[in-house]
């Protein structure tokens, strides 16, 4: 009976999240919002440039190739496209990401609008807890939505030259292996239980677009108990995501990574508070750091999750 009342419960707000999904279409301007086509993303290319993280074309490029991912755009009576959103459902988890609304057609409501859509669709498919990465000018307009802040996430660079900690081929019987596909199963497993929710249209997609970049930690009995992943953007090279069941073996695996890079910058973008075991590494690496967005959440808190530590999340404003 309480399974049952529980299904009810959340087909009633899926119909209501699909009902709101239909009714923010349009502004008393005339813009109105539509899912986005091929035919759009031409003329995105501005409206990607408008915000630092949407002007990284490869970021969209990933983002849209994750399953069920949906984006939305806001078209001006005229045929221009005055703004986009980006909406990445990940079961119980949705990300609304890749806010951008054009310089000219600021002022009509168009990021509540956008938002909302993002909203309802991602409630549409299920998500019970909504996330997304606000700049400090834009948390007024979460709020308005009932978005609460969580926690800022640091963004940490290690410039040209080489690292300060050196760390051992191996610790405890603990070895670094090239993640291969063979691994996805046991690892989409690991990182659900760490993560909460499902990443792994996520994770697929960034391997699929960086192959080969994959590292994979596991102890003397086989287990998987860390992981991390390398793109790149020009000559520098970002790191995330990046778990790993110990600091012992964040470094095992980080080292390696750094080893790979020849030198070249890195970035690592660190998700939780400034006492995470992640920052306290990251430094002694010798990578300094800056607070740049906040974390905000809609819908149900998450538990922390009990699996392994999340030392960096994915570059992409993602999660």
């Amino acid at each position: 009976m309480l399974a049952s009342t529980a299904r009810e419960d959340n087909e009633v707000e899926k119909t209501a999240a699909q009902k709101v999904l239909r009714a923010v279409t349009e502004t008393d301007s005339g813009v109105r919002v539509r899912e986005m086509g091929d035919a759009d993303l031409e003329r995105i290319l501005e409206l990607r440039s408008i915000v630092r993280w949407s002007a990284d074309p490869r970021a969209f490029d990933l983002l849209r190739g994750v399953r069920d991912a949906r984006w939305a755009v806001a078209e001006a009576p005229d045929g221009d496209l005055a703004g986009m959103v980006g909406a990445v459902p990940l079961g119980d988890i949705g990300v609304l990401c890749h806010l951008a609304v054009h310089d000219g057609y600021r002022g009509l409501g168009l990021g509540v609008l956008l938002s909302s859509w993002a909203v309802a669709y991602l409630r549409s498919r299920g998500a019970k807890t909504l996330r997304l990465y606000s700049t400090r000018l834009a948390e007024g307009l979460y709020r308005s939505l009932g978005f609460e802040e969580v926690t800022p996430r640091t963004v940490y660079r290690l410039e040209e030259g080489s690292w300060r900690l050196r760390v051992p081929d191996q610790v405890d019987g603990h070895r670094v292996e090239t993640l291969t596909f063979g691994d996805l199963p046991e690892l989409y497993g690991v990182d659900h239980w760490s993560y909460g929710a499902d990443r792994s249209a996520l994770l697929f997609a960034t391997l699929r677009l960086h192959p080969g970049r994959g590292l994979v930690v596991r102890d003397s009995t086989g287990w998987i108990k860390g992981y991390l992943i390398r793109s790149a953007r020009g000559r520098a090279t970002r790191i995330g995501p990046f778990l790993a069941s110990t600091p012992d073996v964040a470094s095992l695996l980080l080292a390696r990574a750094l080893s790979a890079t020849g030198g070249t910058p890195v970035q690592v973008t660190v998700p939780g508070p400034a006492r995470c075991h992640s920052h306290a590494l990251l430094q002694e690496f010798g990578f300094e750091g800056t607070e740049d967005r906040m974390r905000m959440e809609l819908g149900e808190k998450k538990a922390n999750p009990t699996g392994l530590v999340h030392y960096g999340t994915t570059p992409y404003l993602a999660t």
